[in-house]
């Protein structure tokens, strides 16, 4: 490493000890989710469409769409309302916020302050707000997939990357966006963690005085926020799902462009694959991409060969090795 890189490299090293830390204060319930996660053996699939599946070879990238875009937009209304309905149900709950508020110094009126923008400004964050969505693959799911996935977003000429997190994760960190599990919540659940959440405020209260009271404040209310866009119905817990998520800002922004998908103009966000020799981040495909499923279609055989040769085409090694066709009958 040259004495260039260095600075730069424990910058970073800083930083992700820096966000454990306050991801075991302000983020309890994900930074169990993380300890329980093997990263070794675990696998993420990327369903979609076929046609879509080559784009992504071909462009280098994978496609971050707003959340008003996504298949049931509510979902993120549904992790606001959990939210409202745990500080405005407990007036004692909103002194608490209010006291460890006083003790931070982050002002007399941070809470209403934040929950009034939050509530006035719901569709900004869902339009401003971008994802791309993975699921826990299983072991028994290796070269086959999952039905249910290919029946929601495969259609007939479906494909799933299965990606390897443990090469994904590192990677990542210099560009301004999260990999997040999916937590499957009912109200009382999320009440109980938002407490977890103040207990453990309560408990480090020493620690957190000891930093800037606005850097505080800003983990505080970005990792708030990023729970709300990571929690669904426990309905949909057989999804197992991840999400890349970026918010726009005007200071931070990933390289973007404007589509039309399925008749309606929207701006997309690329989250952009790299190889060994590229100086700029994202996410190494040839270390991350451990097969490509070929989803259940009369065009299997024709849609495998064309998959092959693209990543022939775009030098990934093995190609013929990594794409596989699923067995599972679609009805």
């Amino acid at each position: 490493m040259t004495q260039q890189n260095q600075p730069a490299a424990a910058g970073l090293e800083k930083r992700y000890v820096e966000l454990g830390e306050f991801l075991e204060i302000f983020q309890p319930i994900y930074a169990r989710r993380l300890k329980k996660t093997r990263l070794d053996t675990m696998r993420f699939a990327y369903y979609t469409s076929a046609g879509t599946g080559i784009n992504i070879l071909k462009g280098h990238q994978l496609w971050m769409r707003a959340a008003a875009c996504m298949n049931d937009y509510r979902e993120i209304d549904y992790g606001i309302q959990l939210l409202n309905k745990t500080i405005y149900g407990s007036d004692y709950r909103r002194e608490r916020i209010q006291k460890l508020a006083a003790r931070l110094d982050w002002g007399d009126n941070v809470l209403d302050s934040m929950m009034s923008d939050l509530n006035r400004n719901e569709q900004r964050y869902i339009t401003h707000t971008y994802l791309a969505c993975v699921a826990e693959q299983r072991p028994r799911e290796k070269g086959k997939g999952r039905l249910s996935m290919w029946r929601a977003y495969g259609r007939k000429t479906g494909v799933a990357f299965v990606l390897k997190p443990k090469a994904i994760f590192r990677p990542l960190a210099p560009l301004p966006l999260v990999l997040t599990p999916v937590e499957y919540l009912s109200q009382s659940q999320f009440t109980e963690g938002f407490d977890w959440m103040l207990d453990n405020i309560e408990a480090h209260l020493d620690a957190l005085q000891r930093y800037e009271p606005a850097k505080v404040l800003e983990y505080f209310v970005n990792m708030l926020m990023m729970s709300l866009f990571s929690i669904k119905n426990p309905g949909f817990v057989e999804e197992r799902e991840w999400r890349f998520v970026y918010h726009e800002t005007a200071s931070s922004r990933l390289h973007h462009d404007i589509v039309v998908v399925d008749g309606i103009p929207q701006i997309i966000y690329k989250l952009p694959f790299c190889g060994p020799g590229d100086k700029e981040p994202g996410v190494p495909l040839e270390e991350a991409l451990e097969e490509i499923i070929i989803g259940p279609s009369q065009y299997a055989d024709v849609i495998q060969a064309a998959f092959v040769r693209m990543l022939e085409e775009i030098g990934i090694g093995n190609a013929s090795e990594r794409v596989s066709k699923s067995n599972i009958p679609l009805r």
